[in-house]
């Protein structure tokens, strides 16, 4: 299976804008979970364009660690850190260019970024770095899925799982014993337990179980989740990236969207509403602060299973704003 998205359509229109949807994943960190989603949003985006001629672009990896052929980080011998993630995706971001036609080379016209649980943690990160180095490229916003950006070791899931992620070489002897028990089932009655069991659609019981028989896949994800629990943990990004109020309407911050489910096992409510109050737009206010939104359709944290084609719904408009923001500014 294919460790990347690529929607890539070309124009042969030297005037047309282009503009990407760089998508970061959560954990674990395989992007084919969000195939559907993907191909759901690029439809919706160019069935329905704000004018006649904008070309829109997609690109989305699996997280470093997950794939079939991955091996540990060299230097170290474990599974790739937070901060390895964050480092990967910055640069795949850095390295995007338009890939064909008359334009072929040039930078894009605008960046969403759009990430999924701990994915959105490395988008602030990716959008603080980015402005911090001064960077060229042109990020008009982000959308940020089920957020887990701060708090996590608060959440229903973090307050189980934290104690034992304190305990030393967990991920490693646990995926061992994983491994040696899934070595012993053969791959239809592991997919068939997912499938009928776990109650996963298609798509996502082939993905599971890709994961589960990959060489390192829950190694990663438990030593990925491990690092998740220690450093998501407070509020650490300043104005640049949260906005201000009153902002004036040539301001150069990031729109940012943000949408939470109602009931998520990886986000306290507290954290949530707290994080809310602080940092959201508040109704009929005129700022460049984020809008943040509660799902009020029953979508749960793992959205990618069976609530793609909705959620692509939902954010097909969220695209449109900021593009028009960006183009009005």
């Amino acid at each position: 299976m294919a460790t990347q998205v690529l929607i890539r359509p070309i124009s042969d229109n030297p005037k047309a804008p282009h503009y990407l949807i760089f998508f970061i994943t959560g954990n674990p960190g395989l992007i084919q979970y969000y195939d559907a989603f993907l191909k759901t949003l690029h439809q919706l985006l160019s069935e329905a364009p704000l004018s006649q001629n904008e070309v829109f672009h997609i690109f989305g990896q699996s997280l470093a660690g997950f794939e079939d052929n991955d091996t540990p980080v060299p230097s170290t011998g474990y599974p790739h850190t937070l901060e390895d993630q964050i480092t990967s995706r910055l640069q795949l971001l850095e390295d995007q260019r338009i890939p064909a036609g008359p334009r072929q080379g040039e930078e894009y016209d605008g960046i969403i970024l759009i990430g999924h649980s701990v994915g959105t943690y490395m988008l602030l990160e990716l959008l603080q770095r980015l402005r911090k180095s001064g960077s060229s490229l042109k990020v008009k916003g982000g959308v940020l899925l089920m957020p887990t950006v701060m708090g996590l070791a608060e959440s229903p899931s973090g307050v189980m799982s934290s104690p034992i992620f304190r305990i030393g070489g967990f991920p490693w002897a646990f995926s061992r014993a994983a491994k040696g028990l899934i070595w012993l089932t053969p791959r239809s009655a592991l997919k068939w337990v997912v499938s009928s069991v776990l109650g996963m659609p298609e798509n996502g019981a082939e993905t599971t179980t890709r994961f589960l028989t990959s060489s390192m896949g829950v190694w990663q994800a438990l030593h990925l989740a491990a690092d998740e629990m220690r450093t998501i943990t407070v509020d650490k990004w300043d104005d640049d990236i949260w906005g201000i109020e009153h902002a004036g309407p040539k301001s150069d911050i990031p729109k940012l969207f943000f949408y939470f489910a109602e009931k998520d096992h990886w986000v306290a409510d507290h954290t949530r509403d707290t994080l809310i109050a602080a940092r959201g737009k508040k109704v009929g206010e005129k700022s460049s602060k984020p809008e943040m939104a509660i799902d009020s359709n029953g979508i749960g944290h793992a959205f990618c299973l069976k609530y793609s084609e909705t959620v692509a719904e939902i954010v097909k408009p969220w695209i449109d704003e900021i593009i028009t923001a960006s183009v009005d500014a």
